[in-house]
């Protein structure tokens, strides 16, 4: 148990290591995630308790809304790791200012990213960035659909998330890649640290912990895997309606020389550092901790040695 004193500290969870994709395909079935669609500006499930069941799994399948070009990024993604690129990847060669930005070869995990904050997207190829885009404001729409679902008042949004669902807030672009010839773990079981996470990705090996067991979270073609983080978890966590934020990670990578690496690429959507974390305790939302150190204790458990998620 974490000697760790904080408001925000999640229960320990009891999980097995973490399998290689064969036996992660082999042990444990794929969650039936809950679909959704866009109909105009309208988060619409295919079910009638569709929303309140992506909240309890914290997970959901989005239909790519049309429109959306996810070519330029798809290639990005297969390349940005290489150690010489020129022409449209040039920009990943280039150093990244601001916290928690830039190229990350993790020590612990076959897990390496490429981390782009949204004021620094102007770097990046304009197509990839267009993509990024997308997935940002489609994040930002499913956030405040979730909170208007929730009966939280808009009028108290732009306080809550510190400008995310007036498009402020904090915007990050996450490239991965899952180097196959490490023996390590994909990546550890985690909780994403903010509101909600946007992910394009086409082949299986990420897991949840749903339900008390972990579950395939398995891509489909023709939509965007959808979860949520814990800034909305400490947010619902009293409320009569919660919104989970459930661990997950990726299995160990495993492939022949005749088969792709996986890779795949997110938007994570967060408070800003400068802001608050807030939690509902009777009809009000009451300060719990600053997001900075919110963040630095989450990013901490992330990447560290620890197998079991605290």
């Amino acid at each position: 148990m974490s000697s760790i004193s904080s408001p925000t500290l999640r229960p320990a969870a009891a999980l097995p290591p973490m399998p290689d994709e064969h036996e992660a395909s082999r042990l444990y079935p794929a969650c039936d995630m809950a679909r959704a669609r866009f109909e105009r500006d309208d988060l619409r499930f295919d079910e009638a308790n569709g929303f309140d069941r992506a909240l309890s799994d914290g997970f959901f399948l989005l239909e790519i809304p049309k429109g959306v070009e996810l070519g330029a990024a798809d290639r990005f993604v297969r390349h940005f790791f290489e150690p010489r690129a020129d022409g449209e990847l040039a920009p990943c060669n280039c150093i990244v200012p601001g916290d928690y930005q830039g190229y990350f070869d993790r020590e612990h995990d076959q897990w390496e990213n490429f981390y782009i904050e949204r004021s620094n997207w102007g770097m990046l190829p304009a197509a990839v960035a267009r993509t990024g885009e997308a997935m940002s404001g489609i994040g930002i729409e499913i956030l405040r659909a979730t909170l208007g679902h929730l009966g939280i008042p808009e009028a108290e949004w732009d306080t809550l998330t510190s400008g995310l669902t007036a498009k402020h807030g904090h915007q990050m672009l996450a490239f991965n890649h899952f180097r196959s010839d490490k023996r390590a773990r994909g990546s550890k079981f985690h909780r994403d640290s903010g509101w909600v996470t946007v992910l394009r990705s086409t082949t299986p090996g990420l897991l949840a912990y749903i339900d008390d067991g972990l579950r395939a979270i398995n891509p489909v073609a023709g939509y965007f895997i959808v979860n949520f983080g814990s800034s909305i978890e400490v947010l619902t966590e009293r409320l009569a309606k919660r919104v989970r934020a459930n661990i997950h990670g990726v299995a160990q990578t495993i492939r022949r020389h005749d088969r792709q690496e996986r890779v795949s690429y997110v938007v994570f959507l967060d408070s800003d550092l400068g802001g608050d974390i807030y939690q509902y305790q009777g009809n009000a939302p009451v300060r719990v901790q600053s997001v900075k150190d919110f963040a630095i204790q989450e990013v901490s458990r992330t990447y560290d040695d620890a197998e079991q998620m605290l």
